[in-house]
């Protein structure tokens, strides 16, 4: 009961800012702070450190506080491969060591000494793996020292935050996750209960015109006898966007919870953040 009363702070990362919310209340959520940070995403060489050196500043002010705190990552900081089951692999070991290999067939060398996880090597299905940069998680993991407060409880990427957020709304037969930032998309195929296809692309889609020629694009690379047209689609646009009915697709805008204290459309740039809720 103790960790259900207490407060969380939910952060977004990306390039060119960070978001934050804190959470209280129980089991009724009501925002008691909020907060947007602009970053300089050229600050030092690697793409995440502006984002980093912003969250340790904020993080002082939460060292008197008994909080928890979740993390979402910006897809501008993750790779995603698709890692097809194998017979012939026993052990974490070998199971890392093949999803390394995947993503050395798309990256090259510059993966090697990349932070890569994957989920259940056991499960007989294409398992979704994820790589960040080697520097990143220990960089955030020293904003939050283990003995003291406030306390780091969970790192997610964007892409699996809002997948477990939202799984629920899938239908039966599987449907596409689009989450979209600024200067990047992700788009991320579910049939049945299995991983089909990921893709994270930079590029500028701002209008729903530009999601569904992605979405065309990404329905001819997939070697599928039915290929689901539900999109469940997180974006920080405005919550009242025209979305084209013509075609196809049947698009979702997220209708995620949104706890008291938080106003829309003012507001919806925490919506990564609250993915993790």
């Amino acid at each position: 009961m103790l960790r259900l009363l207490r407060d969380r702070v939910l952060v977004s990362l990306a390039p060119a800012e960070i978001s934050w919310l804190r959470l209280g209340g129980g089991f009724k959520r009501r925002v008691r702070a909020k907060r947007t940070i602009a970053i300089d995403p050229a600050y030092g060489p690697e793409p995440w450190q502006g984002a980093v050196a912003a969250l340790r500043a904020e993080a002082e002010a939460w060292r008197k506080d008994s909080v928890s705190v979740t993390i979402v990552l910006s897809n501008h900081f993750v790779r995603y491969v698709l890692v097809p089951p194998s017979d012939g692999v026993s052990g974490a070991d070998e199971a890392h060591a093949l999803a390394r290999f995947h993503f050395s067939k798309v990256h090259g060398e510059r993966c090697r000494s990349w932070d890569v996880r994957l989920g259940d090597a056991r499960v007989s299905a294409p398992q979704l793996a994820c790589a960040t940069d080697a520097g990143l998680l220990p960089a955030l993991r020293a904003c939050f020292p283990r003995q003291g407060r406030p306390r780091l409880v969970s790192v997610q990427p964007y892409l699996m935050s809002a997948f477990n957020c939202r799984r629920g709304q899938f239908p039966s037969r599987g449907g596409w996750l689009l989450l979209l930032e600024a200067e990047r998309a992700c788009v991320a195929l579910i049939a049945g209960r299995h991983w089909v296809t990921v893709q994270n692309v930079k590029g500028s889609y701002a209008r729903p015109e530009d999601w569904v020629d992605l979405l065309d694009r990404e329905r001819w690379r997939v070697n599928l006898e039915y290929v689901p047209e539900t999109v469940l689609i997180h974006t920080p646009g405005p919550a009242d966007i025209a979305l084209p009915h013509d075609g196809p697709w049947k698009l979702l805008v997220d209708n995620a919870f949104w706890p008291a204290g938080l106003t829309l459309p003012e507001d919806r740039g925490y919506a990564a953040a609250l993915t993790a809720i």
